[in-house]
């Protein structure tokens, strides 16, 4: 699928429901003599990402707040039933039939105090939704970094770009997915007269849930992938002869050194990358050393892409005799330095150029012009 969304993360309080009387926050905000910027980020932290409400929890709580702790026990025991949108299942249906390919999941700070309203969104809308993520149980708050929308984005196979956030809160729900690299549809009733933020690929307003949905029925199938710069991890080995290690993919014409891409996601540093690439192609088990090449590629592979290069000194742990896995290598050639440049790709060529003369570094690279019959793809 080519759609830049492909999945829609949505709140409950104020999205898919409202609170009946006064919320946790803003109960704790009036009690406390703290700001309510201070007592919002107290809670986000201390309160909301605990699976249960102890009695040891209850005093940190009252401490950071400046309260007692009865006040805060008693306020956490104060009945706050979530009133669900009767109209959210309809709505909810209606995205789903007008964007089928579209993953659907809840992400909401709920404090373990307020269990219920997870129970009732689980059995109201379950249907509806693909899962739900609510902090008490995911130990991840909105608001306090980017790992809930990574670990939605991890879980859901999909890119954190992807992913558009709808909620009502400015902090938790358009500051917060924002700076974690998602997109953001703030609901608020006057929306058409507040302050954009973003771009409009990125950031969207709407008055309700109705209008919502509306509006991702037409953002969804308009919007594009966030571009991104692929980061290419390789090494450079030797045998015990000098000699280079070149490996040629099944769709390449000319060599380049073994690696790989890093992952989008999670931590896959380019020396990780490198070391899991060069096991993949050829099941050797290398350990990286000092990085001989830091560079820019324009348009190196065949989509025409740029890309990020890092190039490592590495050294082969066990055994030195290539078992390439065929579909990543066709093949592979242990070479000389003057051979090698003559095999590889003009791009791969001239960083080992410049390796030798020790520069380490190559932004100032710019490609020879291209014949057509000329091969210009590495891995």
């Amino acid at each position: 699928m080519t759609r830049g969304i492909r999945l829609v993360s949505i709140d409950v309080g104020g999205v898919l429901g409202t609170i009946a009387g006064h919320s946790l926050g803003t109960a704790l905000a009036a009690a406390s003599p703290h700001q309510d910027s201070t007592v919002a980020d107290i809670v986000r932290r201390t309160l909301h990402t605990h699976a249960h409400t102890t009695d040891e929890l209850i005093q940190h709580l009252a401490t950071e707040l400046a309260l007692p702790a009865k006040k805060v026990r008693d306020i956490l025991r104060t009945p706050r039933p979530l009133l669900l949108n009767p109209t959210a299942r309809a709505l909810l249906n209606g995205l789903r039939d007008a964007c089928p390919d579209v993953q659907v999941v809840v992400c909401s700070n709920l404090a373990a105090a307020d269990v219920t309203h997870a129970d009732l969104i689980r059995a109201e809308l379950g249907a509806q939704l693909d899962a739900t993520y609510f902090s008490y149980r995911t130990g991840m708050a909105k608001g306090t970094g980017p790992d809930v929308f990574e670990h939605i984005a991890r879980t859901h196979h999909v890119q954190v770009s992807d992913i558009v956030h709808v909620g009502d809160k400015v902090h938790d729900d358009v500051h917060a997915p924002l700076l974690a690299g998602c997109r953001a549809l703030w609901i608020h009733p006057d929306h058409t007269h507040t302050h954009r933020v973003a771009a409009n690929d990125r950031y969207r307003t709407a008055p309700d849930l109705a209008g919502a949905v509306t509006e991702l029925c037409r953002w969804i199938p308009d919007s594009t992938p966030r571009p991104t710069l692929p980061v290419r991890a390789a090494a450079l080995i030797r045998n015990a002869s000098g000699q280079l290690l070149l490996v040629r993919g099944p769709d390449d014409e000319m060599f380049s050194f073994p690696g790989g891409r890093c992952e989008p996601h999670g931590p896959d540093s380019p020396p990780q990358a490198m070391v899991r690439e060069v096991h993949e192609e050829l099941r050797l088990t290398a350990t990286p050393g000092a990085l001989l090449w830091a560079g820019w590629a324009e348009s190196e592979s065949s989509a025409g892409e740029n890309k990020a290069h890092f190039l490592f000194d590495a050294r082969l742990v066990g055994t030195t005799v290539p078992d390439p896995d065929p579909a990543e290598v066709a093949d592979y050639r242990w070479v000389s330095n003057n051979d090698a440049l003559h095999l590889l790709h003009p791009a791969e060529a001239n960083r080992l150029v410049r390796i030798t003369r020790r520069q380490h570094h190559g932004w100032q690279y710019q490609p020879r012009p291209c014949r057509a019959s000329e091969p210009r793809t590495t891995p």
